[in-house]
């Protein structure tokens, strides 16, 4: 037996799998079901113990060793649905690797301005708004209701949480992670592998590599995982 035959497909769309199972991987399915780009083969995971189970209707065919063996089969594209920054890039760099093509998903209600530029891999969800000349980079999660204003830049594998909002001209650097409900005032920079704690409001600029909270936004400590502590 194929893999494909685990699950009916359609020749219409692409065919394509979402690397993922837990939390984060429900949402981007729905995504990609209200969004009706692609078709969905199935779900990977590199936990063995989820091996051939059901996550929100999709069946679990296995881990990145089937890389290959669904290319051959026809899957020409991947989502990759880890909220986790990190194991995120290293699983889109492997699949970029393999010969998938790293799909994007952006929700209906997703609202986007003119010239708005998106890159592979990323995910809108429900409620975003994406404004004038607004630049996101390849493998970006912006998440439930999240607001990027007017010209600002996001840097590759970020993750904006939900109902952040960042203010005209603002740049995000790669890696970093903006949490729930946190607002960054017009023109600032944050700096890559950074962390902004949820509901903070950020005034000021940040480096690379810190941990900010409050508000205003200070700085407690460097971001350990960025510095393999």
């Amino acid at each position: 037996m194929t893999i494909l035959e685990l699950r009916e497909t359609s020749d219409v769309t692409m065919k394509i799998v979402v690397y993922g199972a837990g939390g984060h991987a429900k949402v981007v399915l729905d995504v990609i079901e209200k969004s009706g780009a692609y078709t969905i083969v199935g779900l990977l995971d590199d936990s063995a113990e989820l091996a051939g189970e059901l996550r929100s209707g999709y069946r679990v065919l296995g881990g990145s060793a089937l890389f290959q063996g669904l290319i051959d089969e026809g899957v020409k594209g991947m989502l990759v649905a880890l909220g986790d920054n990190l194991r995120r890039r290293a699983v889109f760099d492997a699949a970029r690797a393999a010969g998938f093509e790293l799909v994007s998903a952006i929700h209906p209600s997703s609202l986007l301005g003119s010239r708005v530029r998106i890159g592979a891999g990323c995910v809108l969800v429900a409620g975003v708004v994406v404004n004038v000349d607004a630049e996101i980079g390849d493998n970006v999660i912006v998440n439930t209701s999240a607001s990027v204003d007017h010209d600002c830049r996001i840097g590759a594998h970020v993750h904006l949480s939900p109902g952040v909002r960042l203010a005209g001209r603002v740049t995000v650097g790669e890696f970093t992670h903006i949490g729930i409900g946190a607002v960054v005032l017009p023109t600032l920079s944050i700096g890559k592998h950074c962390i902004v704690g949820a509901g903070s409001v950020v005034r000021e600029n940040v480096p690379d590599g810190m941990v900010v909270v409050g508000n205003p936004a200070r700085i407690i400590k460097p971001n350990e995982v960025s510095l393999g502590v």
